[in-house]
């Protein structure tokens, strides 16, 4: 990982953003990019004197030969011009902070927050400000279900865990019906998600719910083990839930309390990119 871009409005929940993505630059010895979309509500002298200021509070504790710089942009729509400097500075990883339904400050709503994540070309973390970052992350859920591209994750969990000394990769085989057929499917990415983390030799539990929505097993289980990032495909198995709830990523976003970390399968191909 060599770049971060992490998106600020100066709300607290971008600042809490802003503390996770200096902390995870810092362990991958990574650039960290500061990035604000500039609107009328706020001065652009004052915005750049605070960004000045977050820059030099954050450079000490960079990694040497590795820097903080921050960038003002414009643009009627944050979620596009904020994919423009990503893709611009080819940049590995987007962490912003959300709302939850109300989104990422007024004018960054919880749909928004979901484009975000859908047209970043790099894969999107999403924090809310009242996650506990007095600890490192230590418990990493990836749902496993029985999509083909389930198994994609994986590579970026591990990245992640790695950055992260005593983490428990918490591998969660996920159940939508009783179809033997299907079940049994899901078994099998479950079996190969395992062979690949013995070959990192990562510290790994497995756990099978049945679910009838993902998003909602997922949360509660995430939050029976006090996990502290949760990694997710941008699409999961189609259910029910998704018919009426909204897509399974923006339904995570809007609810999980967890971190979030959204890949797709676009990003790991390179096709974005």
């Amino acid at each position: 990982m060599d770049t971060i871009v992490v998106g600020i409005d100066f709300s607290k929940t971008s600042l809490a953003a802003m503390r996770l993505a200096s902390d995870v630059a810092v362990r991958a010895e990574a650039d960290l990019l500061i990035v604000w979309v500039e609107t009328a509500e706020k001065d652009r002298c004052e915005a750049e004197a605070e960004l000045k200021r977050m820059c030099d509070d954050l450079f000490a504790k960079m990694a040497t030969g590795n820097s903080v710089s921050y960038r003002i942009v414009s643009g009627r729509k944050v979620y596009t011009a904020l994919n423009s400097v990503v893709k611009e500075e080819q940049a590995d990883l987007l962490v912003i902070g959300t709302h939850g339904n109300s989104g990422f400050d007024e004018k960054f709503a919880g749909a928004n927050t979901y484009k975000t994540i859908t047209i970043s070309s790099a894969p999107v973390l999403s924090v809310r400000e009242n996650f506990n970052f007095d600890k490192p992350l230590e418990r990493l859920v990836m749902p496993i279900d029985s999509t083909r591209d389930t198994r994609q994750k994986v590579p970026w969990t591990i990245e992640f865990a790695k950055m992260f000394p005593n983490t428990t990769i918490h591998v969660l085989g996920i159940h939508t019906t009783k179809n033997k057929t299907v079940r049994s499917e899901v078994e099998g990415y479950v079996g190969s998600v395992e062979r690949l983390l013995d070959k990192e030799k990562m510290d790994y539990v497995t756990d099978y719910v049945d679910a009838e929505n993902t998003t909602l097993s997922t949360i509660e289980y995430a939050e029976k083990i006090n996990a502290d990032l949760i990694v997710i495909m941008t699409e999961q198995e189609k259910t029910l839930s998704n018919i009426f709830l909204g897509p399974y990523a923006q339904q995570m976003i809007n609810q999980s309390p967890i971190p979030v970390l959204a890949v797709s399968v676009k990003q790991i191909n390179g096709e974005s990119r």
